[in-house]
This record gives C-alpha cells, structure tokens and sequence, in this order.
C-alpha cells in the first residue's frame, strides 16, 4: 500500500511541475525561479542558469573522477539525433544550409556548394581508402546501402512519371503510358540484345547466365518463367507489337530496331541480319522461325508453317507487291532486289532468275523414263511405274523375284537428244 501510495504521489507532483513549467512560460518567466524574464531564447534566467551550470559542472567533475560516465550514451545518442533532426528541419524551412546554417542552401538541394564538395571529397577519400583495402561499398554495409539505392531510385522514377518525363534520362517528355523515351529504350535493347549475344555465345542463359545444356536460350526456370507470362497474356504482348509497329512505319523508322529506314519496314541492317539468320538456319536444317529441325529441307516447321499460311492474306500481299511494283519503276529500280536498272523493270541478274525459274517452255522437254513390269512365265502385265522403287513395291506385293520378271525400259526418244546439256 505504501508503494502504490510513492508512486500516486509521484505522478501527482510531475504533473503539478509541468502545470507549473507551462504557466511561467506562458507568463515569460523563468521556469525555475518564477520571479524574473528568461534570457533570451532561453527558459531560465542568468542567475538560475548560472546556478545550474555550476551543478552539472559538479557533477561532471564527479562522475569523472570516478570513472563513470558523464551521461547515458543511449540517451544522448537519441537527444542529439532528435536535436540535429530539429536543427535541419528548421534550416530547410529557412532556407539555409542544413549543415553549416550560414550559406543559402542550393536550388532544389539542402546543403550548400562548400559543404556539398566537403562532403563528397570525404566520400571519395573514404571509398579509395575502402578499395584499397578490398573492402566494397566504400566500407559500409552493402545491403543497406543497396537498399538505400533502391529507394533513392524508387523516388526519383516516380518525380519524372508524375512529371512525364523520361525515368531513365529525366530530360525527353515520353509518350502516354511510357516510362522512357525512344533514345533510351533503342539504347536498353541495344545493350540487352549485345548481352543476349554474349550469353549465347558463351553457352550460358540470355536471362541469368547460368550455363545451359544443348545450346538453349533459357535454362529450366527463366524457361518457365517466359512461358508463364506469354501464357498469362498473350494478346496484350501482341497487342503491344502492332502499337509499336505501326507508330515506327508510320514515323518511317525500322519496325525492328526503330532507327530511319527510309520509309521501309526495316533498314538496310536489319534485313542483312535477317537474310544472314535466314540461311544459317536453312543451312542448319532447322525451322527459319524456332529453330526446331525440319524434314525433307523445309524452311518452316509444322506448326509455324501452318501458323504463317493462317495469318497469310494473299489479297494484302498482291496489293503490296503491285504498289512496290509500281513505286519501283517509277523511280527507275529493279522491282525485285530495288538496284538501279533505268529502263527496264528488272536489273540483269534478277531478269535472268526470273527467266529460268518460269514455267515457260524452252528448247526440247527432258521426260523421265517408265517401267513396265511382265511376267516371265505367264505373260502377266503388273503395270506400268515411274520409278524404279515403284517397280520394287510391286515385286514385293507380287511376291515376285527379278529372275521371275521382265522390266522395260521406256524412254522417250528425246533423251538422247539432250545429253549435250
């Protein structure tokens, strides 16, 4: 009972000295004596903090001599972390140097020029004498300073989008719903396709670098992953690419890397890549488009080919042809590889492709040979065949051997006749 009677007794009297500290302010007296003003800015009077700093002189000198500590670390720590947040926010408001509270402080900065550069020259000599060292990130901890990057980032990308600019360079207003603008995303493919290429040469992911079985692109979980999201979504994806080719043609940029094509649908790189891509991979004997292996030397596997024959539109394709057609003659250029040929519609080695590979009939037409088939001992005629690997199914059906049969030869009288060729 006792205790509990300490304790109501001390809350009462630290409530009664607040009361009594707030109402000699407000009276602008001093909270200690209550008789006469404060010093200046200040909540005692010269006497009363006279008095006060002679005790904690005192006591100082004491503690010392004893060897204990002046004040609690944890607690002055946390004063003088408080006091110095006070002491920037009143500054800022000012507008005034937060370090030094003397100079103007920069446009759209806290600090001023002098302590700015004081305080990166003691950032470049702590990081050289970190890596000199071996230490990374200039001897503080590197996840908290990654995450200190990641927020200063995070911030600064959502001040240029709410500003509509671009969140890479900060300088080009970017299109409607865009976070870069175009020399900025040409840039990032260009260094995405050089690292792609890289990995791939290096037989490692495009994705994570981690070493890849057979050549592929992805390993297992970067492979799920891009199968996931082209699942999740996929129209929105090509969605995407028809919004991008279309502006690019409309701007007359290369739908593929977006650099001036001239009015065409990609520039003159682009298509030597393409073509190049084109027949290593004809070469190789896989499919032009996902390089699966292909039977029999097509260029397209099943499913793409059957893919490419359903977005085909032959209507759309004749009408472009003619309009090449006819842009092409006009400005005096072959129709078919676009090189100067005045005069006539198509330069002389495209005339002379496009002249062997007609239908048209030229000189004496070479036929192939038949086979007739007969029975030796009954005279039966098993047919006539164009191969003789038609003539062997036949045997084989018949179940008839060569010494059995009679096989002729019929072939046309101008086969002779075109052996010169």
């Amino acid at each position: 009972m006792a205790y509990r009677d300490i304790d109501k007794r001390r809350r009462a009297d630290l409530a009664r000295f607040h009361r009594r500290v707030a109402a000699r302010k407000a009276a602008g007296l001093c909270v200690k004596c209550g008789k006469t003003g404060p010093v200046p800015d200040r909540t005692l009077c010269a006497p009363c903090a006279e008095k006060r700093n002679a005790a904690d002189r005192a006591r100082s000198a004491r503690l010392r001599a004893e060897g204990k500590p002046v004040r609690d670390p944890v607690q002055a720590r946390e004063y003088e972390r408080e006091r110095s947040r006070r002491l920037q926010a009143e500054r800022k408001a000012a507008g005034i140097c937060a370090k030094c509270g003397q100079a103007p402080a920069r446009p759209d900065r806290t600090t001023c020029e002098p302590c700015a550069e004081q305080h990166r020259a003691r950032d470049r000599a702590r990081y050289a004498r970190a890596k000199a060292e071996g230490i990374p990130c200039g001897g503080r901890d590197p996840e908290a300073k990654r995450a200190a990057d990641r927020e200063r980032s995070r911030r600064r990308s959502e001040t240029r989008r709410a500003a509509g600019l671009c969140v890479r360079c900060g300088n080009v207003q970017t299109e409607e719903g865009r976070g870069l603008c175009e020399p900025c995303r040409d840039d990032r493919r260009a260094a995405r396709r050089a690292r792609a290429a890289d990995r791939r040469a290096a037989g490692l992911c495009v994705k994570c670098a981690v070493p890849t079985p057979g050549g592929k692109l992805y390993c297992g979980p970067c492979g799920e992953a891009r199968n996931k999201r082209r699942k999740r979504d996929p129209e929105a994806s090509r969605e995407a690419d028809r919004r991008r080719y279309a502006k690019r043609r409309a701007r007359g940029d290369c739908t593929s890397c977006g650099k001036p094509a001239n009015g065409a649908a990609e520039c003159q790189a682009c298509r030597d890549a393409g073509r190049e891509r084109y027949h290593a991979r004809r070469a190789a004997g896989v499919c032009v488009k996902c390089r699966t292996p292909t039977f029999g030397g097509a260029a397209y596997c099943a499913p793409c080919a059957v893919a490419k024959a359903a977005r085909r539109n032959p209507e759309a394709e004749q009408a472009a042809r003619r309009r090449r057609y006819a842009e092409r003659r006009a400005r005096g250029r072959c129709v078919e590889c676009n090189t100067p040929s005045p005069g006539v519609a198509r330069c002389e080695p495209c005339s002379r492709k496009h002249r062997e590979s007609s239908g048209a009939f030229r000189g004496i037409p070479v036929l192939e040979p038949q086979y007739t088939v007969i029975e030796l001992e009954t005279g039966i005629d098993h047919g006539t065949y164009d191969s003789m690997a038609d003539v062997v199914l036949c045997l084989a059906f018949a179940k008839l051997s060569a010494e059995q049969v009679e096989v002729i030869r019929d072939a046309p009288v101008t086969a002779s006749l075109t052996g010169w060729e």
